[in-house]
């Protein structure tokens, strides 16, 4: 099968996944990096070309301009005609805290992951509803913390097939640990929680082995929470190259995938053509899988329940509640638009105050 892949952002994370897809796709597909700099979109573009020259891809890389926050995504897709959309943009980037610290960076790092969500849901809501509203059969894959905005699109009735990443990466750390190399001899269920340690009271990751659980999770993944999150991106980038071939290709594949068809978490799944479904070890059910995964989301800091409330946790309620009260508590997935709004502008007044004054910061708030 020959097709377009469009890729919107041009991250560190959009970058892997392109530079992997040079290395891993033998026919000839287009693959079109999308971001507001297009500049950076044609440096991806140069370098991913380059590369499938040098595997012998037939490939084809191009770049165009698209801004997120202004420009029509329809438009994108008609003028593009994907068979694959990919996000990979944000508002939120996990690496500001290296080179702009600020009091925003602090809060960030207090409150935990959980507290970006509305940061990183707003641009796949925005895809995510263009595709539902496209006359073409358009998959849509999420990059975007999977984990919990796929549940937030799937209580706004969008369209997600699944997102990248997190359990895949998680998945990939454990089979090399294992030396195992047939992947359908393992089925891993894990959050994004557990790309770190997921910390006291929360639970570690889960793996079986040809049907038997694993004991030495913790151990082997200790190699992958000890690495650079930018050199763990590139395992991301390579994950995702590999499920986006497969898809396209219609292969049979037993993988781990965050967030699929909406669910919270990660999970083993069989993807069949365009057809995905859990593969769950067969001691535990759908339920129990799901009820695990919203446990770990609460270790996250955010919860997404079924019918679209997103509730934070406590410590995200607790430096949240002190700029911005009225969005600390719970609210409803439709209300993301207004959260957002709010958050940015949070963001706006506090990276102009330097981290080394928070605590005269929290004290007067």
């Amino acid at each position: 099968m020959t097709g377009r892949i469009v890729v919107v952002g041009s991250g560190s994370l959009a970058h892997s996944i392109c530079y992997s897809l040079a290395v891993v796709l033998k026919e000839k597909y287009r693959v079109s990096i999308c971001a507001r700099s297009r500049e950076k979109c044609d440096e991806i573009r140069y370098v991913a070309t380059a590369k499938a020259v040098l595997f012998g891809s037939p490939v084809v890389f191009d770049s165009f301009r698209f801004d997120a926050q202004t420009d029509d995504a329809g438009e994108l897709i008609d003028r593009l005609k994907p068979d694959l959309l990919l996000s990979c943009t944000s508002y939120h980037s996990p690496w500001e805290g290296r080179s702009q610290p600020s009091c925003w960076t602090e809060l960030l790092a207090r409150a935990g992951f959980g507290m970006t969500l509305p940061l990183q849901a707003a641009f796949a809501i925005k895809l995510a509803r263009a595709v539902a509203e496209s006359p073409r059969t358009v998959l849509f894959i999420n990059g975007c913390y999977p984990d919990a905005v796929n549940p937030v699109l799937k209580a706004l009735n969008l369209p997600v097939l699944c997102g990248i990443g997190n359990v895949a990466v998680i998945a990939a750390t454990l089979q090399a640990g294992l030396d195992i190399t047939d992947r359908r001899r393992l089925r891993v269920l894990a959050h994004h929680l557990h790309l770190n340690d997921p910390g006291a009271g929360a639970e570690e990751a889960q793996a079986w082995i040809d049907g038997a659980k694993c004991e030495r999770v913790s151990d082997l993944l200790q190699p992958q929470r000890t690495t650079d999150g930018l050199e763990v991106n590139g395992l991301t980038g390579f994950t995702a190259a590999i499920l986006l071939r497969d898809i396209l290709e219609g292969r049979r594949i037993e993988t781990c995938v965050p967030g699929p068809h909406g669910r919270p978490g990660g999970y083993p799944v069989l993807i069949e053509g365009l057809n995905l479904a859990l593969n769950l070890p067969a001691d535990i059910s759908e339920s129990a899988a799901i009820e695990w995964n919203q446990k770990c989301a609460v270790a996250d800091g955010v919860k997404v329940l079924s019918l679209g409330c997103v509730e934070f946790s406590a410590r995200v309620k607790l430096e949240l509640s002190r700029f911005l009260p009225e969005i600390a508590g719970s609210f409803h997935a439709s209300q993301m638009a207004g959260i957002t709004h709010a958050m940015l502008q949070l963001r706006e007044w506090m990276r102009k105050i330097p981290s080394a004054d928070w605590d005269t910061l929290r004290a007067a708030t």
